[in-house]
């Protein structure tokens, strides 16, 4: 690594150059999510099957995502349906030697997409005649701080995965609107009666279950949405954020110094990213020797930290919650070293005190991030993107240290 370039600065110049990738590949990702919206007009829905089980966590029930979609338990059949499916990134899978995807692949008339690169879709073989498209992005071995497997404790990958994914099942939306229908989307239950909004959309009786939203809204017109708005609109409000994370580096190397002191010290980094997808993502239990150790998604401080976390231990929250001073008070008290943020800012009662560092990390509070005039909730939540970007600058900080 470069005396100049930080270990944080690095890895956010790769960030860089990712998504003016996905920039440059709009108009693929584009015409992939019309294909996908063109199913749905035609009577299909979006089954994310588990092949890969973290993105099958990402895009079900997400605020700004769709709520017509199936359970996963059961495997559609009929020629309308579009599975969105991604593949495990750990080193030694084998899709010929996955049952779930090769039933997938010979079996019923559905259509498929690919949450996933070029190289990924080839490596499907004959069977993978029956995938739509796929969403591009870099390979699983791209990053830095290569482990002794030869893979990357910084890949960039996860980035990928959440951006061409959440972009293309925008463009998915759009392209229903310039069909005339409005998907129903998710509100956020963090918003005052979102329960009953939701609600009020999913049809029940007493004549079978499973029970399920309608793809569509009856009767609510929205202004067709121009080719590439959700995408580039996503996609801005990412390079903003990252921006902010760029500004933050001093706070971030100095939360990097403290998480490289702490593992030379035997003393634990605990990790906790409320949303989805984390830890699923990681893959940890293909991951034994992983540096840090992640908990469960849980935004309330109360419980999402392990109690035996003590003098000296690091732990990272990057929350989703307005911020409960006591609770950060209560972890402080205890000689933990904390590293925390919360898309609802710092209020002014949180004090200053040594073993705090607050990182600004401005997502828009609900998640969905991308305005659709005419409708009442935003699309596409950008938790998941912002959080990953965040998480490895740090974790490149701690990396690049030896203590």
């Amino acid at each position: 690594m470069s005396e100049t370039v930080s270990p944080s600065a690095a890895f956010l110049g790769l960030v860089g150059k990712q998504l003016a990738g996905v920039r440059r590949d709009m108009a693929s990702m584009t015409k992939l999510g019309t294909k996908m919206g063109q199913r749905l007009l035609a009577g299909g829905r979006i089954w994310p099957v588990p092949v890969a089980e973290y993105w099958r966590g990402e895009f079900i029930g997400r605020a700004g995502g769709l709520m017509a979609i199936y359970d996963t338990k059961l495997l559609p059949q009929a020629d309308t349906e579009t599975v969105y499916f991604a593949l495990p990134k750990h080193p030694g899978y084998d899709p010929a030697k996955d049952a779930l995807l090769q039933k997938l692949l010979t079996e019923g008339q559905t259509s498929l997409v690919l949450n996933g690169t070029a190289a990924e879709m080839k490596s499907l073989g004959a069977a993978g005649k029956r995938v739509l498209g796929c969403t591009g992005g870099v390979s699983a071995d791209a990053g830095l701080f290569k482990d002794a497997s030869g893979q990357p404790l910084v890949p960039l990958w996860p980035l990928e995965q959440f951006v061409r994914g959440w972009v293309t099942a925008g463009e998915m939306i759009a392209a229903c609107t310039r069909g005339g229908k409005m998907p129903i989307i998710w509100m956020s239950i963090w918003l005052e009666g979102a329960r009953v909004r939701n609600a009020y959309f999913s049809t029940a009786d007493n004549l079978r279950e499973v029970w399920h939203v309608p793809v569509f809204h009856d009767a609510w017109y929205v202004p067709p949405l121009a080719e590439g708005y959700a995408g580039g609109a996503f996609l801005d409000e990412l390079e903003r954020i990252v921006g902010v994370i760029g500004s933050q580096r001093a706070a971030i190397a100095k939360a990097g110094q403290w998480m490289a002191s702490a593992k030379a010290a035997g003393k634990t980094v605990h990790t906790v990213m409320v949303g989805h997808s984390y830890p699923t993502l990681l893959e940890l239990d293909k991951r034994p020797d992983y540096p840090v150790t992640f908990g469960r998604t849980d935004s309330n401080l109360a419980t999402a930290l392990p109690k035996t976390l003590g003098a000296g231990d690091v732990a990272i929250h990057l929350g989703y919650a307005p911020v409960d001073c006591a609770d950060v008070q209560r972890i402080l008290d205890r000689g933990v070293r904390f590293v925390y943020t919360s898309p609802y800012g710092r209020p002014a009662g949180l004090k200053n005190h040594k073993n705090l560092l607050w990182l600004d990390l401005p997502w828009r509070p609900a998640d969905a991030t991308v305005d659709v005039p005419g409708y009442s909730v935003r699309i596409l939540p950008m938790s998941s993107s912002a959080q990953t970007v965040l998480y490895y600058s740090l974790l490149s900080e701690m990396l690049g240290r030896k203590s």
